[in-house]
């Protein structure tokens, strides 16, 4: 072969080399694509599901109604029980 059928044929061989390397990268940036994909489609479906259950557990537990109140005004509102009580030592 000729230097100069040598050198072409190294150009070709490089070039096929260098076509497979894009290919490659493609196909590992589609596929890393459709994983990322994926995981924020699962990661949704989480963050769904666990909304749906603070929700669901707003609905049944409501803070007001397992702590009621207690207003110092309707406990101290009878001074004869609490102020003068019978057992007093006077």
């Amino acid at each position: 072969l000729t230097e100069s059928s040598i050198r072409e044929s190294d150009a070709m061989v490089d070039q096929l080399e260098r076509a497979e390397v894009a290919e490659e990268r493609r196909a590992v940036f589609r596929a890393l694509t459709r994983l990322r994909g994926a995981a924020i489609t699962s990661f949704d479906g989480v963050a769904r599901a666990q909304t749906g259950n603070i929700d669901e557990y707003a609905r049944k537990y409501q803070w007001r109604k397992q702590h009621p109140v207690r207003h110092l005004a309707s406990e101290e509102s009878d001074t004869a029980r609490w102020a003068f009580p019978a057992a007093a030592d006077f």
